[in-house]
């Protein structure tokens, strides 16, 4: 059969070969890059889409919304309330009480039965089988003794305490809050040098891959690096784990569903120690005033033993009687009672109250005694994280200089990799040992304003919380 193609002679048709080759490669790097198929083996070193930037967090705000919203300090604003109110209750036994009551009463016999109210002349009537009365029953106490006076003063003084626990409750709260958000930004600068390292790894893998194909570069220096970059991944993400807990933990705190915005590292240090260092801290306070109140427990429970004094009285109206009328009768009673035998209860309140009082003198010597150890603690932790980061900072520069040098001799051939990869290591821990003392500087500084009984200094108030409204 007989076909009508042309006859091209052999070297014509390699040269079209050719042209058609490169047309379509050309085609091909014309199409888009979504176009193409991603590469298992370039997915590590291709460029990413960069992912919407987080809001960055400040420790300002963080620490305003634990004081409004986290848990611990609601609870202990309950509890200051209630001690307002016992205080309220306490005070209320000086105005005595006034009962209503209403009684009904019902009999088979008209006769031989006990009249609500007994009539002006009983004379030989019989009463009511039903009867009904109501009125009013009043007893005000003369706190002659002066039991009520002591109780109203223990109250008062529970309400002090109330006070300044919640006070030392807002700070804990704060610090522990501040802590946290310290140790992201430790983890945050621990970030940023892994990224560099991983930067610096990854640009000396590629010099290692084309100095092995030009033979200047062993392979085994590739191999090398290789490992060292992957052991930077393996340790961001162990900081991407720590990061989590403690994002979740300060979420607890501040007592919101999560915290997902950016925490940057620091970039400087503390200026000045706290303001004023002659106040006492909220939890010297609140002993304190548990001391006071136990010692008015003691005074309530000794004058519980003098004589007692009260005025009573009453009003009643038996609305049914035996003849259908109406009888209004009233009393006033004015009497002391003296008790002259309880088994040794009183006695035994005296006693224990006491023992409260030596409980709280010991737990006001404890709080004063571990408040001056911390005290001098946290002034010498601050000086020393102080100095601390001023030694990281004069690291950083010897390590920087000493992994340039490097990078240069590996670039040009004369280094091995694992002169390199110690040097980019001992860079990555400076830069990480720098962040951490600053994060360290800046947690002391918050330890030592808490012993002085201030907030941190990012909360930027003009009044610290020892120096708020004393009740």
């Amino acid at each position: 059969m007989n076909r009508n193609f042309p006859i091209w002679p052999t070297r014509q048709r390699v040269a079209l070969a050719l042209v058609l080759l490169t047309a379509a490669r050309l085609a091909l790097a014309q199409q888009p890059p979504a176009a193409h198929a991603p590469n298992p083996a370039n997915t590590a070193s291709a460029p990413v889409a960069a992912a919407p930037a987080k809001p960055v967090a400040n420790l300002g705000a963080v620490l305003q919304i634990i004081g409004a919203r986290s848990p611990d300090v609601l609870a202990a604003q309950a509890a200051r309330t209630q001690a307002d109110a016992q205080v309220q209750q306490a005070r209320a036994a000086w105005f005595g009480k006034v009962d209503a009551y209403a009684l009904s009463q019902h009999y088979n016999d008209p006769r031989l039965t006990r009249a609500i109210t007994l009539p002006p002349n009983v004379a030989a009537y019989p009463f009511s089988a039903d009867q009904f009365g109501y009125g009013l029953n009043a007893q005000l106490p003369i706190d002659l003794s002066g039991q009520i006076a002591a109780e109203v003063d223990a109250a008062r003084a529970r309400a002090a305490g109330a006070q300044w626990s919640a006070d030392d409750v807002r700070l804990r709260a704060l610090l522990q809050g501040a802590t946290l958000f310290r140790n992201l930004q430790a983890l945050a600068g621990q970030r940023q040098a892994l990224d560099k390292q991983l930067q610096s790894l990854q640009a000396s893998m590629r010099v290692a891959r084309a100095g092995l194909k030009v033979g200047n570069i062993a392979r085994v220096n590739l191999l090398r690096v290789q490992a060292a970059v992957a052991a930077a991944q393996a340790q961001l993400a162990s900081v991407d784990g720590q990061e989590r807990k403690l994002r979740a933990q300060l979420a607890a705190v501040m007592g919101v569903p999560s915290f997902n915005a950016a925490v940057p590292a620091p970039g400087s240090g503390p200026s000045h120690f706290p303001a004023n260092r002659d106040l006492l801290p909220p939890s010297i306070q609140a002993a304190q005033s548990a001391l006071q109140a136990s010692q008015d427990k003691v005074r309530s429970a000794q004058r519980a033993m003098l004589p007692q004094f009260a005025a009573t009285g009453g009003w009643n109206r038996n609305a049914v009687h035996w003849d259908n009328r109406a009888i209004d009768t009233w009393q006033f009673n004015l009497g002391v009672t003296f008790n002259l035998w309880s088994g040794g209860a009183q006695t035994a309140a005296v006693d224990a109250a006491q023992a409260a009082v030596d409980q709280a003198q010991q737990q006001v010597q404890s709080a004063q005694d571990n408040l001056r150890a911390a005290r001098d603690g946290a002034l010498a932790l601050w000086n020393s994280q102080d100095q601390s980061w001023r030694a990281a900072e004069s690291g950083l520069g010897a390590a920087a200089e000493s992994a340039r040098i490097e990078q240069d001799r590996f670039k040009n051939g004369l280094g091995s990799a694992t002169d390199l990869i110690d040097a980019e290591a001992a860079l990555a821990s400076a830069r990480a040992t720098v962040a951490s003392a600053l994060v360290g500087w800046w947690q002391a500084d918050d330890a030592l304003r808490y012993a002085y009984g201030e907030p941190p200094a990012a909360l930027h108030t003009t009044n610290s919380t020892a120096s708020s409204t004393q009740p």
